[in-house]
């Protein structure tokens, strides 16, 4: 019939759920280690913590880097003076480009998996909460300026407050603009769904 489209439908929502979106980013973070997505449907918004496999993604280069400080040491105890003097230098410009690439591939392996709901929702829940347990979501944007120990921009972060106060709300840091803003177009979606949930946001 004209006018109708089919969906495939997504294992893991509830019958009559709407899924809006999900992401997942290195660029994410709930506590210390980064790695982190988030799924949104018309009833809830789901969080599952990627910390593991961002570890996984990124232990080849930390490798790689690793391997360079030992060189480093070996030839600097070795008595080597004209090594010992350059291969720090060697070290320092090979260590930028190195983290980089590692972040950059990191990053585009770990989002690719937001781009299936189906086993995004197998995987092991950080948070599962419901529209209507939600009081208020917050976010704030990071910056778009980069530095020496944040590349991505200054942290940024969306707060899920709840309407049981005895919780404690959840955060969930964000350093990348880009995935500041992908995250900003869901929780608008979400938020403006009926009934309404209360959405601010910080400059």
């Amino acid at each position: 019939m004209p006018g109708l489209e089919w969906r495939e439908p997504i294992e893991g929502l509830e019958f009559g759920e709407l899924f809006l979106g999900a992401i997942t980013s290195t660029f994410f973070a709930r506590g210390r280690f980064s790695g982190y997505g988030i799924c949104f449907t018309d009833r809830r918004i789901i969080g599952f913590r990627m910390r593991r496999v961002a570890l996984i993604l990124k232990t080849p280069f930390v490798a790689a880097i690793g391997a360079l400080y030992l060189v480093v040491i070996l030839e600097t105890l070795s008595g080597t003076a004209l090594l010992a003097l350059l291969l720090p230098l060697v070290l320092h410009l090979a260590n930028w480009p190195i983290t980089i690439l590692t972040n950059r591939i990191s990053e585009n392996i770990l989002s690719r998996k937001g781009l299936d709901p189906s086993k995004l929702l197998e995987r092991r829940r950080d948070f599962e909460v419901r529209r209507s347990h939600i009081e208020e979501l917050l976010m704030k944007s990071p910056g778009k300026g980069r530095n020496l120990l944040r590349s991505g921009g200054m942290g940024g972060y969306l707060k899920i407050t709840l309407k049981d106060y005895r919780l404690r709300k959840i955060e969930i840091k964000i350093r990348g603009w880009n995935q500041h803003q992908r995250l900003r177009d869901l929780v608008i979606n979400f938020s403006s769904r009926e009934p309404k949930v209360r959405a601010l946001e910080y400059p």
